[in-house]
């Protein structure tokens, strides 16, 4: 039985939590600072580079604007000196001057950096950056004539200084900020004045990048920078919250529900848990947070905790916040981004799933992606996998999932499907893929089925159609614990069962390959997998296999083979003897987790090689929910047209290859059921997923065609053939 540890002394919690700068009695000056007669120093333009940084714009600058070629040089130069380049095209004009100035002799370029006549023509940011670059300061006129702060970075200066402040960043630009940032405590210097004079927005501004640069340099070269102004300055310049802890809003954001209903949080070690009064001031630590600016205080802390009990913690928040219309407030969307586990993403995944796409666009539903990325475990992903695969919302979740999914792949070096096969979860099972539950007196194996669907056995080696209860003679702690273990056991068997038999058949209809050594670690070797790869036909080369019971392999003939080449899940058009291995199954009473072997198969005709258009279906009625199911097993409905209506729906077979139905009248978007049949006018393959460009439907392979007149027929009722 579970306790709740005694609460911790107050010595044993982390400071911040006990007297936070927020609480009673912490000093905080509540009026701003307003200080008059104060001048900044004049100073010398000067120019610092960051490590690095000439030598990356240079090459920049050079990468972007080539060589023309062939440059008579002098004579460049002299159209330049004598105007008779202005009776040109500006853009060769552009393109001449930047030639001299990045690529020609250096006193050409100045002379032409000297000429205002043509600061005009030179535009351009890494243009300008390798000018800069190369000039430096014979550069800086020119700059400025452009108003490009990009290209302003190296330049140290007071007039720049206020350039800078006069800028205001946005969520896309940060030329201002990263300026005081470069320049460090030095460019704060510049800017005293407007730190402390009357408020209005050069103010906040200010006071934007003070704080910038002491996070970049520290608080405390800040106000050893300000100094000369008098400590009046200091006192105020250390006011406006340099120090990261001292920014909070006043007044704090109230906390609408009850703290003491969360579970608690336990200090590192599990042996004490933090008082109410600590909890409720780590609650507003995230309440004045958001994923993009949090609370500086907030990762000190927790790193005091146990990740369990802050897991648990940030999904309490979760189910307490009330916030509407967002699907959750931005301090809590942090909470679970920073502390979130495997069991936050297995929670938060099924409800993300079922957002429709009005919910979605509405609460800000994407953002909860980033739950999943940013705790990045192997089980956060998979939740992640599944979203892009099932989620409701198609057009918002299920495509930011996979753009957020291949992303991840790709700094892998993988492709999607590849990190889907290491996504596969193992779900504890042991080496051999199966699974002891103890009772204490009595024990239990699992085994799995054709379908991954789990089963029991007892002592006696007998099939269970389910696990018994616990018992009285069963121990207290142990039979409880095994059977609440193959409850969940069964609930996640059955969502990785249904993903991993469609993905496997999804990967023979596409031919898709593993290399041997990929075969053996995904499917041998892993504790699941191999339950399904045991029940299939596989092919490495020319040799087709199946894997054994005691995971060796073997062909038809039941004599041991090796692998050597890409291995493959051959669709029936491609086994050399179909009818062979299913004998083999049927002896050994091998049940298939999808139609391999029995899978019916289908041919063009003649006639239809020829054509574009597959009229055996044109003309049936359909209806429109069996429509929508195509949608669901990867065929994409058309865009809206008049009235509101997806007047075809298509699969795309591979790049410029698409199958596209007409429907007749269409799937009405508001109401699909206002038409509830539909006419499949045309039956075509084309270039577009709209109809447009026939293809002739020889073009497909036989395995593709094959399959697109099996969902056909499904669909329409159609005879083979």
């Amino acid at each position: 039985m579970s306790h709740t540890p005694p609460e911790a002394p107050l010595e044993s919690v982390p400071p911040l939590l006990v007297e936070p700068p927020w609480s009673e009695g912490a000093p905080r000056d509540t009026e701003p600072v307003v200080l008059k007669g104060l001048k900044a120093p004049r100073v010398a333009t000067t120019v610092h580079w960051a490590p690095g940084q000439r030598e990356e714009w240079l090459a920049k600058g050079r990468a972007d604007y080539p060589p023309l070629g062939d440059t008579d040089w002098d004579a460049a130069a002299a159209s330049f000196a004598d105007g008779t380049i202005q009776q040109g095209e500006r853009l060769r004009r552009r393109q001449s001057a930047f030639d001299i100035l990045l690529h020609g002799p250096e006193e050409h370029g100045r002379a032409l950096l000297a000429d205002e006549r043509y600061h005009a023509d030179l535009s351009g940011t890494f243009a300008l950056r390798g000018i800069v670059a190369r000039y430096e300061l014979d550069a800086l006129p020119l700059v400025l004539h452009q108003d490009n702060l990009w290209a302003l970075y190296p330049f140290f200066d007071a007039h720049i200084a206020q350039l800078c402040l006069k800028h205001k960043d946005n969520s896309y630009s940060h030329p201002a900020k990263d300026w005081f940032v470069q320049h460090g405590p030095a460019a704060i210097a510049l800017i005293v004045p407007d730190l402390v004079r009357r408020p209005g927005p050069k103010r906040e501004r200010a006071e934007v990048h003070v704080r910038s640069v002491a996070d970049a340099h520290g608080g405390e070269a800040v106000l050893e920078a300000v100094r000369p102004y008098g400590e009046e300055v200091v006192r105020a310049v250390a006011s406006l919250g340099i120090d990261p802890l001292d920014r909070y809003p006043s007044p704090l954001p109230e906390i609408g529900f009850d703290v003491a209903a969360l579970p608690p949080v336990l200090l590192a070690g599990r042996e004490s848990a933090l008082p109410e009064a600590a909890v409720r001031n780590l609650v507003t630590m995230f309440l004045i947070s958001t994923p993009e600016k949090p609370y500086a205080g907030v990762e000190r802390v927790v790193k005091a905790c146990d990740p369990e009990s802050l897991a648990e913690f940030a999904w309490a928040l979760y189910e307490a916040d009330d916030t509407r219309p967002r699907w959750t407030s931005p301090g809590v969307e942090y909470a679970l981004r920073l502390l979130g586990d495997d069991r936050t993403a297995a929670r938060l995944g099924p409800i993300v799933a079922r957002w429709d796409k009005g919910t979605s666009w509405y609460n800000g539903g994407s953002s909860a992606l980033g739950v999943f990325t940013s705790i990045g475990t192997d089980g956060a992903l998979r939740q992640l996998h599944r979203l892009a695969q099932k989620a409701k919302d198609q057009r918002r979740i299920r495509r930011h999932s996979q753009s957020l999914i291949d992303g991840i792949a790709q700094r892998r070096g993988l492709d999607a499907e590849q990190l889907a096969d290491l996504l596969v979860p193992d779900l504890g099972l042991d080496a051999s893929g199966g699974l002891t539950l103890d009772y204490g007196p009595r024990r239990f194996t699992v085994g799995f089925d054709e379908h991954l669907k789990p089963f029991v056995a007892g002592e006696d080696g007998k099939r269970r159609k389910t696990l018994p209860k616990p018992g009285v003679r069963d121990d207290a702690a142990l039979a409880p614990a095994a059977h609440q273990r193959f409850t969940e056991l069964k609930k996640e068997a059955r969502t990785v069962a249904a993903e991993q038999i469609k993905r496997l058949e999804a990967a023979m209809v596409k031919g898709r390959r593993w290399t041997p050594e990929e075969f053996r670690a995904l499917f041998l070797a892993h504790p699941l997998m191999w339950h399904i790869a045991r029940r299939l036909v596989w092919r490495s080369g020319e040799v087709e296999f199946r894997v054994a019971e005691d995971r060796s392999l073997a062909d038809v003939r039941d004599d041991a083979v090796e692998i050597s080449a890409p291995v493959e899940l051959p669709h029936p058009l491609r086994l050399t003897a179909p009818d062979a291995w299913a004998e083999v199954f049927a002896d050994y009473e091998i049940l298939q987790p999808f139609p391999q072997l029995g899978r019916p198969v289908h041919a063009l005709t003649a006639k239809e090689r020829d054509a574009a258009r597959l009229e055996r279906f044109e003309g049936a009625s359909v209806h429109f929910g069996a429509i929508l199911g195509l949608v669901d097993r990867g065929w994409k409905l058309g865009p809206k047209e008049t009235g509101g209506f997806h007047r075809h729906v298509s699969r795309e077979l591979a790049e410029n290859s698409h199958l596209v139905i007409e429907l007749d009248p269409g799937v009405r978007a508001v109401a699909p059921d206002e038409y509830a049949e539909q006419e499949l006018r045309v039956v075509a393959l084309a270039r577009t997923s709209y109809g447009q460009g026939e293809r002739l439907l020889a073009d497909l392979d036989e395995v593709t065609a094959s399959e697109l007149l099996a969902e056909l027929t499904r669909l329409t009722g159609a005879p083979g053939s």
